[in-house]
């Protein structure tokens, strides 16, 4: 440190000593200027006019008075002030001898004798002055100015003597004046001199304190810092620690002089590194014991040593680890998330592997959730994921994406049989019971699967072919396991110009009603009808199979849901003012129409509307909506019912398995679905299953209606078993309104049970 301001005190002694050179040589100069006016002098009173001589010196006396006070003003040096104030009066009072012995000289003596005492008086004031402490510089300079005033006004007085006697030594008074000259410059020269050179030996002596002081702050910034800091020499010995290394090594066990401790455990191999690199600094991260240490290693070339600076980041490394795993990993089963799902597929996309990425839900996970409760299964979730961590094989990763999801990322898994092999292995966990603090709980499991590069090489399309594959999978009741095909992304894109062009099938009144007639087996008449939905678009007529669940899947279900009771009203009531108030239009309620809390007030502002009675309308609802929130389903239910709606059950046998609410709900009709009907005439356990449902709903009091009729065979079959009405192509397909009423007129009252020849196509 010390060589950075020593070239500071070097420059300012060198100025120094050449300042005190030129002070000598300029007194020197001085006092030879002094013998020759003093030699000039004695030959002027010795051998010229002792009386202009005499006039000169009270001149140069008084010149002299002045330059001696500025003298003293310059260097406040008191023994010179008076000892030449001493001498300086008495060389005057000497010269104003000559001229008070002159009598005709005696007035301008006097005025030189008053203004000699006013320069002592003033002479004796600025002593004084100069002997406070204060800032009394305006006072001094005052004092100066009226020691110059004085000179000036004794002057005049000087100078008319010495006009009278200038004539007898104009040659002496001439040389005196002009070695007095020189004697002025050489002063003026030097004191300028002084000043420079005074400025800048200034300067040089500030650089060197504010160096001191710059080279004490770095020493104590390294002595007092509280991050440990070693210098360390180029044989690779600490030469330096501060007291934050020995509390570091304390802390971590060690000895408080063990400083090898704290140097890099490669550090032979960085000091190679960092004399082969442009940037003399490099930063390492070292465990020592259980603190984290981030070591800088800085190396000076032109020294050949090195500075090592430690700071203890184990906290926020542990931070940093602690949100690393809140960012990637569900807090509830510490499993990796779907954005460290994201991160491993961009990896092994980068690295060119081939892998397979499966997909595969909790099915009904939402039921689940509304029956058993959300702390239930969450335990469930949680046994799940245990259980299936520990049954994974080698090179399977597994990841949770929501809830009720998750990732599976196979290296080695790369065909459908593999596929199929991984998914039996988690398929068998799932199938064993999970017992959790909240119960033993049983779950299914669906799969969707995508392969790289097989199916796609972008991560985003990658996962939406598992999603279409596990969507696939979930719609099959059979079959957990699906491997996606691009059909599944052709399909997908036609549900989705499908459902955009079903948005404004209402508008653009491409939707229509077909209704299919209700037959009752005893007294063979028309007692009801139901009501079916059909879409031309394009020339074509789309089946309610194709349009209707992707109306459930998008919502638009309500809002066609709405125009299709409201329009079967207005046709039920057109039935009841041609006389037909007996027959029973039916309309078919999905379970999100039902669920909608408008539903009640929808139904009934659509019969109000038509002004048609609640007799004449029913309503057929799917097992489905009793799935979720049956007191609901209840309340909701029975507010239909005291309007005087009927209410069926559409599809029975195929959906919820609970029966226990055909005793607590107020149902009137069951209809059984075809799927049991259509093979009955030649499949025994058919026959059973119908015969079980007929049982069943006579002892509650039910009317049964079966659907699906197309064989005479079906009509014994359910005639025999005192099933009420039937409804399929056997007697009529799906007609148009004013076709149905075509056949209602014609037919009249009783209708031959036969098939009917009229079959419009529909």
């Amino acid at each position: 440190m010390s060589s950075m301001s020593k070239p500071y005190l070097v420059r300012a002694s060198l100025l120094a000593g050449f300042a005190i050179f030129m002070g000598l040589a300029l007194s020197f100069v001085v006092y030879q200027s002094t013998v020759n006016v003093k030699t000039n002098a004695i030959d002027l009173v010795s051998n010229r006019i002792p009386i202009l001589t005499s006039i000169n010196e009270l001149i140069a006396d008084l010149s002299e008075q002045e330059r001696i006070i500025y003298e003293y003003y310059r260097s406040q040096d008191n023994g010179i002030f008076i000892a030449s104030t001493a001498e300086v009066k008495n060389n005057f009072n000497m010269h104003l001898a000559v001229i008070l012995s002159q009598d005709r000289f005696a007035d301008e003596a006097g005025v030189i004798v008053k203004g000699q005492q006013k320069i002592a008086a003033l002479f004796e004031n600025f002593y004084q002055a100069m002997q406070v402490d204060e800032d009394n510089w305006d006072e001094l300079r005052a004092i100066l100015t009226k020691v110059s005033t004085v000179r000036r006004q004794l002057l005049p007085t000087i100078k008319s003597i010495e006009q009278q006697t200038k004539k007898t030594v104009d040659e002496g008074h001439k040389a005196t004046l002009e070695q007095m000259a020189i004697s002025h410059w050489l002063v003026i020269i030097y004191g300028i001199s002084i000043v420079l050179i005074a400025g800048v030996i200034s300067w040089y002596i500030r650089q060197y304190m504010l160096t001191q002081a710059k080279n004490t702050r770095l020493a104590l910034f390294s002595h007092q810092n509280p991050n440990p800091i070693l210098s360390v020499n180029n044989l690779g010995e600490v030469v330096f620690a501060n007291p934050a290394s020995e509390k570091l090594l304390l802390c971590v066990g060690h000895q408080a002089a063990d400083f090898n401790y704290l140097l890099p455990s490669n550090f032979l191999s960085l000091r190679q590194k960092l004399s082969s690199q442009q940037d003399h600094n490099v930063t390492v991260d070292q465990m020592l014991n259980d603190h984290i240490l981030q070591i800088s290693v800085y190396w000076h070339e032109e020294i050949d040593a090195y500075d090592i600076h430690i700071k203890d980041v184990t906290e926020r490394k542990l931070a940093e680890e602690q949100v690393k795993h809140l960012a990637f990993y569900n807090q509830e089963t510490n499993l990796p998330n779907q954005y460290k799902f994201n991160k491993d597929i961009d990896s092994a996309i980068t690295r060119g592997e081939h892998f397979s990425l499966g997909i595969f839900a909790i099915r009904a996970f939402d039921e689940k959730v509304s029956t058993l409760g959300l702390e239930a299964t969450e335990a469930l979730v949680k046994a799940l994921v245990i259980n299936i961590s520990q049954a994974l094989p080698t090179g399977v990763y597994f990841y949770q994406i929501n809830d009720s999801q998750f990732g599976l990322l196979c290296s080695k898994s790369n065909n459908s049989l593999a596929l199929q092999g991984l998914t039996k292995v988690v398929s068998d966990v799932a199938d064993q019971s999970l017992i959790t603090h909240c119960g033993e709980f049983f779950v299914e499991l669906d799969f969707g699967y995508g392969c790289y590069p097989t199916h796609g090489e972008d991560r985003n399309f990658l996962i939406m072919c598992a999603h279409s594959a596990l969507a696939v999978a979930s719609e099959n009741q059979h079959n957990n396991f699906c491997l996606y095909e691009a059909i599944f992304s052709e399909n997908r894109q036609k549900s989705i110009e499908l459902i955009n062009k079903l948005r404004h099938a209402v508008a653009k009144q491409e939707l229509f009603l077909v209704f299919q007639p209700q037959l009752d087996l005893k007294s063979n008449r028309v007692t009801g009808i139901e009501t079916l939905v059909r879409w031309r678009h394009g020339g074509d007529v789309i089946s309610p199979v194709d349009f209707i669940p992707l109306a459930e899947q998008s919502g638009l279900i309500i809002p066609i849901g709405q125009w299709i009771l409201e329009q079967a009203c207005r046709f039920a009531k057109q039935l009841v003012d041609l006389g037909y108030i007996d027959i029973i239009v039916a309309v078919n309620v999905s379970p999100r129409q039902f669920s909608h809390p408008q539903f009640c007030h929808t139904v009934q502002r659509a019969l109000d509307e038509v002004k048609l009675p609640p007799g004449n309308l029913e309503l057929e609802i799917t097992e489905g909506v009793f799935i979720n929130n049956e007191e609901n389903t209840l309340s909701v239910l029975k507010h239909l019912k005291s309007s005087g709606l009927h209410l069926s059950i559409d599809d029975f046998g195929t959906g919820y398995s609970s029966l226990s609410y055909l005793k607590r709900f107020p149902i009137d009709k069951l209809k059984i679905d075809q799927s049991f009907i259509r093979d009955c005439h030649k499949n025994d356990e058919d026959k059973a299953i119908i015969k079980t449902i007929i049982s069943l709903g006579k002892s509650l009091n039910l009317s049964l209606i079966a659907e699906g009729v197309e064989e005479e065979s079906h009509v014994d079959f359910l005639r025999s078993l005192g099933c009420d009405e039937i409804q399929g192509y056997w007697f009529s397909k799906p007609v148009l309104p004013e076709q149905l009423i075509t056949l209602l007129v014609e037919k009249g009252g009783d209708i031959q049970v036969e098939p009917l020849s009229y079959l419009p196509s529909t």
